[in-house]
């Protein structure tokens, strides 16, 4: 689930999380990368009509989303969730990951479910699931490759269609430029590529099935890997999903010396915008690009603030959430969605709505721009 230097994964995203039982796993990232009542406003319900917006809450988090909503005080059109990564039945989406999201969606038209979807079960050494069908048994990409995999994702997209969930959006194997999944590109891009296309036409192939979207879906920057080397194909792919955090790792931005003045933090956010998110190496301006030379909308599965604990996140920075509200209202950069990442992970924290019970956000101005920006708040 989450992050990069902007960016996120999994890897970001929950450490490990016991979720009724269910242990969802991640990695942490190399640490030299960047990563990273006024009633509802009308949303845009269908790409081209503006970006949808989405949220990331927690596992098993529909109900959550439904606060949120109520929160910001405009429709949540897309809800965020990461199927388990220790086993292929969870891969395949069990009713007890569906079954929730499938109730969030028929409650409300224009809704939908973006699924972030393991390419390999596992450990990170790719020793394979460890428990349920095939466990123990060694997963590669290069095996995906060759189709090894296949029968698996025909179950997903079975069990997606059955719940009235075939028109949600999947990130396949998302993140894969960075060094902290079992499904890292890094040296096998071209695996990647082929497993990828594996996957679609296999998904696409069962019946009910022809409205999921795949999101393409690298960390911002580069992270040892140019992550357009493993582009399977415009024929394979929807959107182009960028996983944007306020991270740097550039010289005089974060983190900043004890003592430094507020109008000098406000300098180092400025260039961490400019020089590493902005115009950085595969930043956004290089995916903007690369989008248009694809012929496909961009979107932000994940985005968010940072608090992180060794200080390389730009905190309660209201300057981020501006630019990114301008970078994703600018029609010229074809910005389909975007998803904020409101949750406080064990690698970072960046919750900006009220907490459980009401406790507030640890980024109360960074909330109050976002729900200036993004939100229709109560009067």
């Amino acid at each position: 689930m989450k992050y990069t230097t902007c960016a996120s994964r999994f890897a970001g995203l929950l450490g490990a999380v016991l979720i009724q039982g269910i242990n969802v796993e991640a990695q942490s990232p190399s640490p030299n990368i960047v990563k990273p009542p006024g009633g509802l406003a009308t949303p845009s319900s269908t790409v081209g009509s503006g970006p949808l917006f989405g949220v990331y809450r927690g596992p098993l988090a529909a109900p959550a989303v439904e606060a949120y909503e109520k929160w910001i005080g405009t429709q949540v059109s897309l809800g965020v969730e990461f199927a388990a990564t220790d086993s292929w039945d969870k891969i395949e989406g069990p009713n007890w990951l569906l079954s929730p999201w499938a109730k969030w969606v028929k409650a409300q038209p224009g809704r939908r479910l973006m699924l972030s979807v393991p390419l390999l079960p596992g450990p990170w050494n790719g020793n394979g699931p460890t428990q349920g069908k095939g466990a123990n048994e060694p997963v590669s990409l290069e095996k995906g490759a060759q189709g090894a995999f296949n029968v698996h994702f025909a179950e997903l997209a079975k069990n997606l269609v059955a719940q009235g969930l075939g028109d949600s959006w999947l990130r396949l194997g998302w993140e894969f430029n960075g060094g902290w999944y079992t499904w890292r590109a890094g040296g096998k891009d071209q695996a990647y590529a082929e497993y990828w296309r594996q996957i679609v036409k296999t998904m696409r192939a069962v019946p009910g099935a022809q409205d999921l979207k795949f999101v393409w879906n690298p960390a911002l920057g580069y992270l040892g890997l140019p992550s357009e080397k493993a582009w399977p194909g415009d024929e394979f792919v929807d959107f182009v999903g960028i996983d944007i955090y306020d991270d740097s790792w550039v010289h005089d931005t974060y983190p900043w010396p004890e003592g430094t003045t507020p109008d000098a933090i406000t300098a180092r956010r400025k260039k961490t915008w400019q020089e590493a998110l902005l115009n950085g190496n595969h930043g956004l301006t290089f995916w903007k690009k690369f989008a248009a030379e694809h012929h496909k909308p961009l979107g932000f599965p994940e985005w968010g603030v940072d608090n992180r604990k060794d200080k390389h996140g730009g905190m309660d920075d209201s300057h981020y959430v501006e630019q990114m509200h301008a970078f994703i209202s600018d029609p010229k950069n074809n910005v389909a969605f975007h998803c904020y990442f409101d949750f406080q992970a064990p690698d970072g924290h960046h919750q900006l709505s009220p907490g459980a019970n009401g406790v507030p956000t640890e980024f109360p101005e960074a909330s109050a721009k976002f729900a200036e920006l993004f939100g229709k708040p109560a009067k």
